[in-house]
């Protein structure tokens, strides 16, 4: 039975439009649980008309360092504690080394809910222990807006 957590954080696309900036970087540790990114869901609020899009990507060069550790949340608060590392852009994230877009999900600039969730457990987006390719994941908004609020919750499960 799979443990199920999520991850939220409020975020702004960048200062200048149409260009990309990382706000998550996630990685497993070793001898941990296979992770499944599972939903990504990025609800705007702006006052200019327009669209955005966040990307997850997956990697498998040299991985993405940087960032500030959050800690997600259980779904069930009797789940155990998350062994999957996230990494937010409260400080700078250097993008991993070989990045392979693996979804792009579009949002409009002035609200709504934009998003994704995996059909089943094989449609998610996998991680394996221990930095295994993929070593991790990373995930980007790039908007037409400059600087863009956006509240984004990424929810991932851990199981065999």
């Amino acid at each position: 039975m799979p443990f199920y957590y999520d991850t939220f954080r409020s975020i702004t696309t960048s200062a200048t439009a149409n260009t990309e900036v990382t706000h998550f970087r996630v990685a497993t540790v070793a001898n941990q649980e296979t992770a499944r990114i599972t939903g990504l869901y990025v609800p705007a609020r702006f006052a200019t008309a327009g669209g955005g899009q966040m990307r997850i990507r997956t990697n498998t060069g040299a991985a993405a360092s940087g960032g500030t550790a959050q800690t997600p949340a259980p779904r069930n608060m009797r789940n155990p504690a998350a062994q999957t590392t996230f990494f937010n852009d409260a400080s700078a994230i250097t993008p991993g080394g070989t990045l392979t877009t693996r979804l792009s999900i579009g949002f409009a600039q002035t609200g709504g809910m934009g998003g994704w969730q995996a059909v089943e457990p094989a449609a998610a987006i996998q991680l394996l222990p221990g930095a295994t390719n993929p070593v991790g994941a990373e995930i980007a908004s790039i908007a037409t807006g400059t600087g863009v609020p956006v509240d984004m919750t990424i929810e991932h499960t851990e199981s065999v």
